[in-house]
């Protein structure tokens, strides 16, 4: 088991990148869960890779189980994400295309088995990288393989595969909407029980199964319905409009810059949100900092005391006129693929 305060440092970094992704969304929903808590013991969980680091905060947030992900080795050398897949305890996969030594993932599996074996969550994207192709691309084996391998020790009985389905409306525009959709969850017990006579052949019929639950998982269309707000919540938002203006004044500048940084760093469709994050979550804390210094120092500190509450709380009433905003604008539903 892990030692406190690891597990107190996985919880908050868990806190903090819901906190992130429930300010870049305007709605997270997450369907089918009791599938999960149905699955009892260990379990490997599986998702598609179209959004960078956003997919592995989706599910870190909200999905229950405290999931150790595989990450890429680079992520370690990356100077905003290494703190990130450190402190939520990632696993480093090393690739033959990162110009990396691979016999070292030996380590990183057997570290992955014992996970397992010790009842524990495992998370990983079999696709091996995230891309913005309008199809799935093919499954790589290892999921097949550490759900057999550890099933052949003998340590992890009552594995369980589990597909998690990502939709999102539109998934690099700030304040749109994501779905989570637990799939029904992948019983490898009978390749297992063939894994040791048939090797390759165990694990291409169970990668196959894992591509069809994830197929199942992520409906390629879906329908996203208008915001209904009940009348008292529209009337209270009648009322807030002046902490709305204000809140927009202060956090003007912590708003614009994650657009900013994601135009200036974006390499391919993939990688926007995730640049908004990133920034977004030392942004917004560091102009709230310094606002609430300024008035401390300019009228005491109790006045610093309230600027550093009215920030973000204004901020917070602004992200629900945008929203009012935008949906009295957008047609009655979208459909995303």
């Amino acid at each position: 088991m892990r030692p406190f305060w690891r597990r107190a440092l996985n919880a908050l970094v868990r806190a903090a990148g819901r906190v992130a992704v429930m300010i870049f969304f305007r709605e997270v929903r997450v369907e089918e869960l009791q599938r999960l808590r149905a699955a009892r013991g260990p379990r490997l969980v599986v998702a598609h890779h179209v959004n960078s680091l956003v997919d592995p905060l989706l599910i870190v947030a909200f999905i229950p189980g405290r999931p150790r992900f595989l990450a890429k080795s680079t992520l370690w050398q990356h100077p905003v994400v290494a703190p990130l897949v450190i402190l939520g305890d990632a696993l480093p996969v090393f690739r033959h295309q990162d110009g990396v030594d691979v016999a070292r993932n030996v380590d990183t599996f057997a570290r992955a088995r014992e996970i397992l074996a010790e009842g524990g969550t495992v998370a990983l994207f079999p696709e091996g990288r995230s891309h913005s192709e309008p199809r799935p691309l093919p499954l790589k084996t290892g999921a097949a393989r550490i759900a057999l391998h550890a099933l052949g020790e003998g340590r992890a009985q009552g594995l369980t595969i589990i597909p998690i389905g990502v939709v999102y409306e539109d998934k690099g525009r700030f304040r749109s909407r994501v779905v989570l959709r637990v799939g029904e969850p992948i019983d490898p017990a009978p390749e297992a029980a063939v894994y040791a006579a048939e090797g390759r052949a165990a694990v291409r019929t169970l990668t196959n199964r894992i591509a069809a639950g994830l197929e199942e998982a992520t409906p390629r269309t879906m329908s996203w319905p208008p915001d209904e707000a009940p009348a008292p919540i529209r009337a209270a938002r009648a009322l807030l409009l002046p902490a709305a203006a204000l809140g927009i004044l202060l956090n003007w500048l912590p708003y614009q810059l994650p657009g900013w940084v994601a135009r200036a760093l974006t390499k391919t469709p993939d990688e926007p949100a995730t640049y908004k994050i990133l920034t977004a979550l030392l942004a917004f804390p560091a102009v709230w900092i310094a606002e609430a210094v300024a008035v401390a120092m300019a009228a005491g500190p109790w006045a610093g005391v309230a600027m550093a509450v009215l920030a973000p709380a204004t901020g917070y009433v602004a992200l629900l006129f945008h929203d009012r905003l935008e949906a009295s604008a957008a047609p009655s539903a979208r459909v995303a693929g």
